[in-house]
């Protein structure tokens, strides 16, 4: 009887966020020793919903940033949009629903790092309304499942998370050998476009 109504959740969660802005301010600002405050904020997250992640930064304004983001689960789109229409405005702060689209971005997951430009892309536009793409990873062999992720990441934020869970319907990755390309491959920003006119 005690449970928070649906309709309280998003409150909650925002109730917590504002009494623990200032905290979360200097975990950004900090040299990210003590993560204690961000492992707080990813459980209150999830207590509202197990498919969503926290990601912080601060941007090119000095303003920090709540990123709201499913991590490429189509399961996610609800209850982020659902937490993001209820965000109250905060001083200095910008929150977003997703991972928005970047014209480039140096990433690293897990101990691996590449430029996105060793990602070459054959898409396939056979539905009306998804793109089938045959992603070409340069090095791919030496940690497939390390340097998949990282692709997918790239995906995430160049082309946009909410065009890479909506508008991408299957993906095959294949090895890319040093020094070589694909015939008729393109990178993520030629692949963005063509979603966008093809797709939208």
């Amino acid at each position: 009887m005690f449970n928070l109504r649906k309709s309280d959740k998003e409150k909650d969660f925002w109730n917590w966020f504002v009494k623990n802005k200032s905290e979360i301010e200097k975990f950004i600002d900090s040299d990210f020793s003590d993560y204690s405050i961000y492992n707080q904020l990813t459980r209150k997250l999830k207590s509202y919903s197990s498919i969503l992640f926290p990601e912080l930064t601060k941007n090119e304004n000095d303003e920090y940033v709540l990123i709201i983001t499913p991590d490429g689960d189509e399961k996610g789109i609800e209850p982020t949009k659902k937490l993001f229409d209820k965000h109250p405005k905060m001083e200095n702060w910008l929150v977003r629903k997703y991972r928005q689209p970047c014209d480039e971005i140096g990433l690293n997951f897990d101990g691996v790092e590449y430029p996105s430009r060793d990602i070459e892309i054959i898409p396939e536009f056979e539905d009306k309304d998804k793109v089938d793409l045959r992603i070409f990873v340069r090095n791919l062999n030496k940690d497939e499942k390390r340097y998949r992720n990282l692709a997918y990441l790239y995906l995430d934020h160049i082309l946009g998370e909410f065009n890479s869970i909506t508008k991408i319907r299957y993906v095959d990755f294949y090895h890319l050998d040093d020094g070589k390309s694909v015939k008729g491959g393109i990178g993520l920003l030629e692949l963005r476009k063509l979603i966008e006119e093809k797709l939208y």
